[in-house]
């Protein structure tokens, strides 16, 4: 009998963390920094660009009544007289520090971008002293300044026209060496070229960076401050250099624009924020509530401060959706879902799939939820494709040369979808086969494979990858390099850190072993043999998932005694809790995989 899961005592706190927009009136360019005092700090452009704002709530509902403050006020004449825009604070080594534009009082547009800093681990009290301008090789109108680290580095972005094209601004990067000081080239990754970047203003402005899933995530607005004015994206892995501008990839369209159904206009300048729950990013941006403006729209006051959760799709790439409506928003936080899919000691016919909120205490979503027209179906994978169908794949019979796919759109009514043959000479059984999207999208399968060149029960982790987005279309599988030896089934790799991490049985001494690479089809060089984590032997079907509060919990078969069992490492695989089993399936679940998603 199939039993509802009923919401946790957390996931039912998260969901009172409620706001409403406009969270606030009359601020542009907003930034919101989460510290680890608990506390937000908000800052933004007021507007009459006179001064410099802050607030703080334990909550981002609590920012639009919290009171505000103004700690530091424009120059009566000479540098930072006028225009003063886009402030933004960051906490860097102990420090808080204010990055603002401003501009002489007798030249109002000759804007530059300039410091503030403050010793006191309250920004609302201390001093805040100018550090001066950030001096950048090119001296052009320059706005827009955010830093971010990355693999311990710190980097400058900003906004800065360039002469070379004569534009309103492209978007800059260079390293820093200390918080008010660049250091080395600064490199153009983003010049305004497209349509949507290009009306009234040539404009690529308001930088903010994300990383996530392997990725760099870097949005920035572009257009005129008006309706026109949207939000686009550049992309660059995790592994890549920053500084090369061929790291970034630039999206073709806007990813955040006006939208006539919710009256919200010109959306853009926007930061990120992490929600109350600690994990579920919140984005954050400006908007108007309509579309006709008098005169300038610099001199229209009602840009006001917006927030809304930032989706995710099934790729790994930031879902932006569009501007959520005036009043009451959704939820700032998503409630983590995993979805396990799992054949039993009693049938291997059957997949039975449960989920649960902590990724420990399971309820039975659906069982028997998926029985193949025929064969068998043992160690189903699941996986929720870009075009929104859940997927398993499976191993359809002890021997053969054939794996197995069905879908789902709601984890709880399946319908076949084909058995694949592997165009492969020579292969006798066909076991495990795990689902691994990668970084850039792609779709591969990690499946154990015996053939006819070795001998009997003698398996090597093979690796395919979809060549089509209907995942009819498959490569010839490859060894796993390095892991193609000895006798490895059961194979795991997710990706961490920017390396590829797998977590295979070795089928000679029955324990579960580890090994990196840098690239997934290896070689992978072996970190963990024997019973190196204290696991035992006799184990196999390792399954990995990220926990909602970091770190990953292994899940594995301990058949022998018919019991399951899990382990966590909250330090990137060096170490691990000692070995728990599952409550409520241990001795009935057998070889599963876990999907975790933000719901």
């Amino acid at each position: 009998m199939a039993e509802a899961a009923t919401p946790s005592a957390r996931e039912t706190a998260a969901r009172a963390a409620r706001y409403v927009n406009p969270l606030v009136r009359n601020r542009a360019d907003p930034h919101i920094f989460k510290h680890t005092d608990g506390y937000y700090y908000f800052t933004a452009t007021a507007p009459e660009y006179d001064r410099i704002i802050l607030r703080r709530s334990r909550t981002l509902g609590g920012l639009a009544t919290a009171s505000e403050s103004v700690i530091w006020k424009k120059h009566t004449s000479g540098d930072m007289g006028a225009h003063i825009w886009a402030p933004e604070i960051h906490f860097i080594d102990g420090k808080w520090y204010v990055y603002f534009a401003s501009a002489p009082a007798n030249d109002v547009w000759k804007i530059r971008m300039w410091v503030l800093e403050n010793a006191s681990a309250n920004p609302f009290t201390g001093t805040w002293t100018e550090k001066g301008r950030i001096a950048t090789p090119i001296d052009s109108f320059s706005l827009d300044a955010t830093t971010f680290v990355h693999r311990g580095t710190r980097y400058l972005l900003w906004a800065q026209s360039n002469p070379d094209v004569g534009n309103n601004s492209s978007i800059y990067i260079a390293k820093m060496a200390n918080p008010w000081t660049i250091t080395g080239p600064q490199v153009e990754i983003s010049r305004p070229t497209y349509d949507w970047e290009t009306r009234g203003y040539k404009v690529n402005e308001g930088p903010s960076v994300l990383s996530k899933n392997g990725r760099l995530f870097l949005t920035y607005s572009a257009s005129a401050t008006d309706a026109n004015y949207c939000m686009g994206l550049l992309t660059a892995s995790a592994d890549s250099d920053p500084l090369s501008a061929a790291s970034w990839k630039k999206s073709p369209q806007p990813v955040f624009t006006s939208n006539d159904t919710t009256k919200q206009y010109g959306p853009g300048h926007n930061s990120f924020t992490v929600a109350e729950d600690g994990r579920t990013t919140v984005l954050v941006y400006h908007a108007r509530q309509y579309k006709d403006i008098t005169g300038d729209p610099l001199n229209d006051p009602n840009r006001h401060t917006r927030v809304q959760t930032l989706g995710w799709k099934a790729d790994g790439t930031p879902d932006f959706g569009i501007p959520v409506a005036d009043g009451p928003a959704p939820d700032t936080t998503a409630a983590t879902r995993y979805t396990m899919t799992a054949f039993t000691n009693s049938s291997e016919s059957n997949m039975y799939v449960y989920e649960s909120a902590d990724a420990l205490t399971y309820t039975l979503l659906k069982g028997p939820a998926f029985t193949p027209p025929s064969e068998l179906i043992r160690d189903p994978s699941i996986i929720k494709h870009t075009d929104g169908y859940y997927y398993i794949v499976y191993t359809t019979n002890w021997t053969g040369n054939t794996i197995g796919f069905a879908r789902s759109r709601d984890r709880v009514n399946w319908t076949f979808v084909r058995n694949h043959t592997l165009p492969l000479a020579g292969v006798e059984r066909t076991w495990a086969p795990e689902f691994f999207v990668d970084a850039n999208g792609s779709v591969n399968i990690i499946v154990s494979l015996d053939t006819t060149a070795t001998p009997d029960y003698i398996f090597r982790p093979h690796l395919l990858t979809a060549t089509n987005a209907s995942l009819s279309s498959w490569t010839t599988p490859k060894p796993l390099t390095g892991l193609d030896k000895a006798n490895y089934i059961d194979t795991f790799v997710v990706r961490h850190g920017g390396q590829y991490h797998a977590f295979t049985k070795q089928e000679t001494t029955k324990y579960i072993e580890y090994a990196t690479a840098t690239s997934l089809g290896g070689p992978y060089t072996l970190r963990g043999t024997g019973d190196w984590a204290g696991w035992g032997s006799w184990r196999e079907g390792p399954a990995l998932v990220p926990l909602a509060g970091g770190g990953w919990r292994i899940y594995f078969d301990g058949y022998a005694e018919k019991k399951y069992y899990y382990s966590d490492s909250l330090d990137g695989f060096r170490t691990w809790t000692p070995i728990r089993q599952l409550p409520g399936l241990s001795g009935f679940a057998r070889h599963f995989t876990v999907l975790k998603e933000s719901v």
